[in-house]
């Protein structure tokens, strides 16, 4: 085991432009920050540029296959790396790494990226005193990184197999998500309301736990908050089929299938007579109409409560509902199977890692 500071690993280290450029409906792709989901990059929310913003914020650097881009801040020390074929640039707050392939590996490094010995340094180098963290490139240049002597190769290729199942797990969740969509849309959207939200819900009780609490559990229980990722925690608070509402900032809300935990500030509920599916479906359908109209508040958005209960909806008939749920049930069974999949997948990464870094294990053939 040999350490390296990581300007040592790569050819150059560059920070992105910081201005803001002039969005398009399409085009060519931006990164930013959220697009960066535990060393992969995820394209829920497409941001586009045309050519010529393009050429000007590629500049510096053009990122190509096995760049690792990382985020100074919001939240600081997420990383992804860039797939095959992508043409992209960088949006604000976003480091590309240009790795020496002949020094390191590139998904050996993006692994080792994400382990708690260098997220550790991430943090103590955060210094600036300010509520946002913040990671400058003086302090990311300097971060200490641990390169093994032998078998880089074969840890890489094995933490590359683990990062390639969740992207298939997060694919086919993906396709399942937008084919209960639109069976939802085909089947209810337009139908006139006839109840109000209030009159189907179950509500669960707030829980105590902070975000900050569960960052550091390794429990094996999923752990919702009002941020896109999810911790663990070890413990349930509910189990079987229920929604999980942000109550701060943004609205979104997220479904589940199993045994779950949720921090102080998300709202967890689920509704009567097996109809759970279909209130994930209803308020998806309607989450720009959550954060324009429900979530009010001079500082920071809050999710009214009161408002959206009374919010009118439709229920469906009886025979509606089976014929719905026989549909759409199954899907979000393999979706939360997944989800579940991946967690495991995620843990067993993060116990390895120390162990083949200090030689405690190792890759056989």
């Amino acid at each position: 085991m040999k350490y390296y500071k990581l300007q040592e690993l790569c050819i150059d280290i560059i920070d992105c432009p910081h201005s803001t450029p002039n969005w398009k409906n399409e085009g060519i792709r931006v990164i930013r920050n959220f697009n960066l989901k535990d060393g992969n990059i995820d394209f829920i929310d497409g941001y586009f540029v045309d050519e010529a913003t393009y050429i000007e914020r590629t500049k510096r650097a053009v990122p190509e296959e096995g760049d690792i881009i990382i985020s100074r801040e919001a939240p600081m020390g997420v990383v992804g790396i860039v797939p095959k074929g992508l043409k992209c640039c960088l949006g604000q707050r976003l480091v590309l790494l240009k790795v020496n392939k002949q020094k390191c590996d590139p998904f050996y490094l993006l692994n080792t990226l994400m382990s708690d010995f260098v997220q550790t340094q991430f943090r103590r180098a955060d210094a600036t005193g300010s509520i946002v963290s913040n990671l400058c490139i003086p302090d990311l240049k300097e971060i200490i990184i641990p390169v093994i002597e032998h078998g880089q190769r074969e840890v890489a290729s094995f933490f590359e197999m683990i990062n390639r199942k969740r992207t298939i797990n997060n694919m086919i969740n993906d396709n399942l998500s937008a084919m209960a969509y639109d069976i939802y849309m085909h089947t209810f959207f337009p139908k006139k309301p006839n109840a109000k939200l209030k009159d189907i819900l179950t509500e669960a009780e707030k829980s105590a736990i902070q975000v900050g609490e569960a960052k550091t559990s390794n429990g094996k229980y999923p752990f919702f908050t009002s941020g896109a990722t999810i911790l663990k925690w070890n413990e349930p608070f509910v189990d079987g089929r229920n929604c999980f509402l942000n109550t701060g900032g943004n609205a979104d809300v997220k479904f589940y299938v199993g045994k779950a935990a949720y921090s102080t500030d998300t709202w967890s509920i689920s509704a009567k007579s097996e109809m759970s599916d279909y209130l994930y479906l209803m308020l998806f359908s309607i989450k720009p109409e959550l954060d324009q109209k429900f979530f009010q508040g001079t500082g920071l958005k809050h999710l009214q409560k009161p408002l959206l209960k009374n919010r009118p909806i439709y229920v469906p008939e009886k025979m509606e509902l089976e014929a719905f749920n026989r549909q759409v049930m199954p899907m979000f069974d393999i979706i939360s199977e997944n989800t579940r999949e991946n967690q495991q997948l995620t843990s067993l990464r993060d116990w390895l890692l120390p162990m083949l870094m200090n030689g405690q294990a190792t890759i056989s053939d």
